[in-house]
Formats: C-alpha cells, sequence, structure tokens
C-alpha cells in the first residue's frame, strides 16, 4: 500500500511538472511580440486605424494625381499670362511640381501616423529629425539653396516647360522643372541638368513671344530704298502666306540702315512671331529674300 501511494505521488509530481513546464512554455509564447496570439491581438488593436490611413494615403494620391491640373486652375488661374500655348505649358509645369511634392509630403505623413498608431513613439523620431536636419543644412546648403530658387523661379514665372532659355552657357530647350534643378536639352540632344541654386542669369527667348531679327549686308553701290522696299514687299508676302501668317504676330519692322562699313551697308529689320516660330519664320523668309535678290541683281558687299 505504500509503494503503490509512493508511486501514484510520484505519477502526480510527474504531471505536476509537466503542466507547469507546458504553463511556462504558454507564458513566454504570450510574452514573445511574434507569436501568433500577440500578432491577432495587435492586428485587432491597431490593424484598423493602420489601414484606415493606407487607404487615406491612397485616395489622397490619387486625388493629387487626377486632380492636380484642376487644383492648380483653381489657385493659378489669375496669374496665368501669355497665349494659350504659354498657359497650358505653364500649368503642365505647375502640375508636374505639385504631383512631386504633394507625393512626399503624403508619404511621410502617412509614415509618421502609421509609427503613431502602431504605438512607435513619434516625438523621439521628430526631435531626432530636427537635430539631424539641423546637421544636414550645414551640408547641404546648396541642396536647400536649389529647393529655394526653384520656388522662386515658378512663383515668379520666369520660364516654364517647352521654353528656349540660356541658362549660363547652356541653351536649349526646357524639358523638365523641378524645385531641386531644371533640364534643358541643346541643338545637339544633349540634355543639361542644372541646378537651380546655380542660375544666375536667365535669358527667356519664347517668354510671351519672340523676333527674328535680321542683318541684310549690301553693296555699297546699291540703291538702298530698292532693297528696303523689296524686303518689305517680301514682309507682305510672307504675313499672307496661309503656312506662315498664323505663326507671325505682325508685320516687318524696317529699322533702316544700321551701319555703314568700308565694304557695305547693313540693314536690320526683324518680324515679331508666337513664341518658338522665329526659327521656322527666319528660314523661311531668308530663303524668299536670297531669291528676291537675286532677281533683282542685287549688289553684293565687297570682298574683304
Amino acid at each position: 500500500q505504500v509503494l503503490g501511494a509512493l508511486n501514484m505521488v510520484s505519477r502526480q509530481a510527474q504531471a505536476a511538472v509537466e503542466g507547469l513546464q507546458k504553463a511556462q512554455e504558454q507564458v513566454k509564447a504570450l510574452e514573445s511580440p511574434f507569436s501568433s496570439h500577440n500578432i491577432l491581438e495587435w492586428l485587432r488593436a491597431h490593424g484598423p486605424s493602420l489601414l484606415a490611413t493606407l487607404v487615406v494615403m491612397s485616395l489622397l494620391y490619387w486625388i493629387v494625381s487626377r486632380y492636380a491640373h484642376r487644383i492648380v486652375e483653381v489657385f493659378a488661374t489669375r496669374g496665368l499670362r501669355g497665349s494659350k500655348a504659354e498657359r497650358d505649358n505653364r500649368m503642365e509645369t505647375l502640375v508636374s511640381v505639385l504631383q512631386n511634392t504633394g507625393s512626399v509630403v503624403i508619404l511621410v505623413g502617412g509614415v509618421l501616423t502609421m509609427f503613431s498608431q502602431a504605438g512607435v513613439p513619434v516625438t523621439p523620431l521628430l526631435g531626432g529629425a530636427a537635430v539631424a536636419g539641423v546637421a544636414v543644412a550645414f551640408g547641404a546648403q546648396n541642396l536647400i539653396k536649389d529647393f529655394f530658387y526653384g520656388f522662386m523661379i515658378l512663383l515668379e514665372n520666369q520660364y516654364k516647360l517647352k521654353d528656349v532659355v540660356k541658362i549660363g552657357d547652356h541653351t536649349g530647350q526646357v524639358e523638365q522643372i523641378t524645385l531641386r534643378m531644371t533640364a534643358l536639352r541643346d541643338d545637339e540632344g544633349a540634355l543639361h541638368f542644372m541646378p537651380n541654386g546655380s542660375t544666375t542669369s536667365v535669358v527667356n527667348m519664347t517668354h510671351g513671344w519672340s523676333r527674328a531679327a535680321f542683318s541684310l549686308h549690301v553693296g555699297l553701290g546699291e540703291d538702298v530704298d530698292r532693297v528696303i522696299a523689296a524686303v518689305q514687299e517680301l514682309g507682305k508676302e510672307i504675313r499672307q502666306d496661309p503656312a506662315l501668317r498664323l505663326m507671325i504676330v505682325d508685320d516687318l519692322k524696317m529699322l533702316g540702315v544700321d551701319e555703314i562699313t568700308e565694304t557695305a551697308v547693313i540693314l536690320r529689320f526683324y518680324i515679331k512671331t508666337l513664341p518658338l516660330q522665329q526659327w521656322n519664320v527666319k528660314r523661311e523668309f531668308l530663303r524668299r529674300l536670297k531669291k528676291k535678290l537675286d532677281q533683282m541683281k542685287a549688289t553684293p558687299p565687297t570682298p574683304s
């Protein structure tokens, strides 16, 4: 009987030890943040708010992407000047900047909100970000300068997409504008990336309207009035040409004799055109002018 009782107590003790071990394992599992139970509980507590934040972020991104053009129209219509093509180009520029800036703001704000909802303290992160921002500011002064100048370029409408500009030593058509840089495509097809902070002066060749300027050298023995009359007649002819009249804004403006040298008389005149059309008009006018001068047998300049 004593042995039987001892065996029973021993089995009970063994069962108690096994039960204790199982209980300890369950406690450890509950204490582990990666346990299935804790993960499910965490999802129940934070999942709806995180999901709602993701939905709001997606909705805001969709609104910025889809309605950026309308938003710019509402707030910037009064500040837009020039022809319809110029207004469209400026709108496209502002829309691109709004989409890029809005995407960054939505992403950063959404991530910080999700950290806060997940239980991650955001205040220390913001404090650390402020300290890091001060440190980075000293090392990234040029970057901050680029963003400031980019904002001023857009605010003052110095140039926009598809304008032909000269920035420093580089000339080309504007293909891209951001708050940090401007991309210019030159005549040879090379794309120049110009930091906005390095922009000290800008020459916009297509702002509002353009001008095809001419310098005509004729011989000293030529009748200047005859050449001037021929040029003016050709200006009226090209203004009435169906293929060119929509490119030309005003009649040919004859400035007259601008200079007399030892070999030639220099006449200067210009034609006012729509933006980006001065080169097309100038090429066609020069072609017709050459034929006209040949027909007149105008005296060429004396070879130097």
